[in-house]
């Protein structure tokens, strides 16, 4: 996710990257996945639920600055797993304030 962050945040990894009071909302349904958690909560979720193998490509990105002192950036992805399951499309947008993101809602693309 740096690779669309990079140019709006003050952080060398996502992690530092994100507001301690960040807000992540979830627009689709995953078991085990809360509709909305905080940062420690989905890092802690992300370390007990990711599979090692697996990698983002970027599809496309886009960055509206048009709010003064807040960018909002839309970021287009693919997560590709290990073989065996199939890669799944994402779509997350990011707000940043103060160099930090402070909300972040993510979609999945269920049209595949």
């Amino acid at each position: 996710m740096m690779e669309g962050l990079k140019d709006h945040v003050d952080a060398e990894t996502f992690w530092d990257a994100v507001d301690e009071n960040a807000v992540f909302k979830f627009n689709y349904y995953f078991p085990n996945l809360p509709k909305e958690m905080g940062k420690l909560k989905y890092k802690e979720w992300l370390e007990e639920n990711t599979n090692s193998g697996s990698s983002a490509e970027f599809i496309n990105l886009y960055k509206d600055l048009s709010t003064p002192g807040q960018t909002t950036i839309i970021m287009q992805y693919v997560v590709r797993f290990k073989p065996g399951i199939p890669d799944m499309n994402f779509l997350s947008i990011a707000t940043v304030k103060d160099n930090k993101v402070v909300a972040w809602d993510d979609y999945l693309d269920t049209s595949k």
